[in-house]
């Protein structure tokens, strides 16, 4: 019976944590980690985790992303979350939460989302804007699909052999 018990507890906890890695929360133990920032960590960086990590995991790539914010909110968009239930995709738990030097360190890759960097962030020359998603507030699904199409290339430049990435 307490063997039955704990195979049972420890098979919950990695579905756990895969779903974990799935929604973007936490660090990224098995790869190279990407970081999606938005400002207020609640919309934008959420919904590119979210696809980048489904998308990622859909095509065998070790990389799992994670979203931040430049000035977090205290929850995650409800808005957000609707939509990303909608469309069938792991929901985040964890709360905003502002980038890190450790985050940094750790990427190798940040995406800010109509946002500005913290200057750590910036001057890692791991830093693009993406400058060209609506808010979610004007329309999660055209935020949604302009955040999947920057995702997308971006995949499939990691999909590239390395000396053919740019």
């Amino acid at each position: 019976m307490n063997v039955t018990w704990r195979t049972s507890l420890s098979a919950l906890l990695i579905c756990a944590s895969a779903a974990a890695g799935v929604a973007g929360q936490g660090q990224n133990s098995g790869g190279e980690q990407i970081v999606f920032v938005c400002e207020h960590g609640a919309a934008k960086s959420v919904i590119a985790a979210a696809y980048f990590n489904k998308l990622a995991a859909e095509r065998g790539l070790r990389e799992r992303a994670i979203y931040r914010g430049s000035n977090p909110q205290d929850e995650l968009s409800s808005a957000t979350l609707k939509g990303l239930r909608d469309d069938g995709l792991t929901l985040p738990t964890s709360k905003p939460s502002s980038i890190t030097s450790a985050d940094v360190t750790a990427a190798t890759h940040i995406f800010a989302i109509g946002c500005s960097l913290p200057a750590h962030a910036v001057s890692s020359g791991k830093a693009e804007n993406w400058t060209d998603v609506p808010e979610v507030s004007e329309g999660y699904a055209a935020s949604r699909d302009a955040i999947k199409k920057h995702v997308e290339r971006l995949i499939d430049q990691l999909q590239k052999p390395q000396g053919a990435r740019r």
